[in-house]
């Protein structure tokens, strides 16, 4: 597994935001953890897709809520990566409706993909900051991704172009989703909230210049 650490694109303010927001979801890990399990909090705002009609505010309680600690970490690992330059690049408002309309996004594409009829629960922020990786791949791509991965026991360092690290994800999404459609991780929601992210960074003017070296696909 590749595992990336930090990347080469320091923002110019304070990630205020995307800190507030691992927050967040660290707090509601350890309440939910500590007051019943996820179970229970899963069955009452995860979003099942085949319930949806009668409790649509599971679309947007689910984004907070995560099954395991692993989820958790992996999930605010990426949001800490990649979310503090979308946040400086946007500013604080853009980048939080970006991040909660992903989300959304996510989970409506995993309904989609299972024609509304699952009544399995689905949770996790991982939709809303693939959403935040689609928009880093649009505005970064040139930026390098410090990784690693272990030979053995021995760890391998390396450095790697977002558009490479960012686009080799979203395709073992893609193969994920059909290959082993079983594994109980919605890739779908992956998939649809990072092609949001793309899209909406696409569309959007930025904050600042590009930074030289570092930004647009013109440089």
């Amino acid at each position: 597994m590749i595992i990336p650490y930090r990347d080469e694109n320091p923002p110019s303010s304070f990630p205020i935001l995307t800190l507030t927001l691992i927050g967040v979801n660290i707090i509601l890990f350890v309440v939910t953890a500590t007051t019943g399990g996820i179970d229970e909090y899963a069955r009452r705002f995860g979003f099942i897709p085949n319930a949806v009609l009668n409790r649509p505010h599971v679309l947007l309680t689910s984004i907070v809520l995560h099954a395991n600690l692993f989820h958790l970490v992996s999930n605010i690992w990426f949001l800490w990566l990649f979310g503090d330059n979308i946040e400086d690049r946007f500013g604080r408002l853009p980048f939080l409706v970006m991040f909660v309309i992903s989300g959304l996004i996510g989970n409506f594409t995993h309904g989609l993909f299972t024609f509304f009829q699952s009544d399995l629960p689905v949770v996790g922020a991982s939709g809303a900051v693939a959403g935040i990786m689609g928009s880093y791949i649009v505005r970064f791509p040139k930026a390098r991704i410090r990784c690693f991965f272990l030979l053995v026991f021995y760890p391998i360092f390396f450095r790697i172009r977002a558009i490479w690290f960012l686009g080799l994800w979203f395709l073992a999404e893609f193969l994920y989703a059909f290959l082993d459609p079983g594994d109980f991780i919605a890739h779908w929601a992956h998939i649809g909230g990072f092609a949001f992210g793309f899209i909406w960074a696409y569309g959007r003017r930025d904050k600042s210049p590009y930074p030289p070296g570092i930004g647009g696909w013109n440089n």
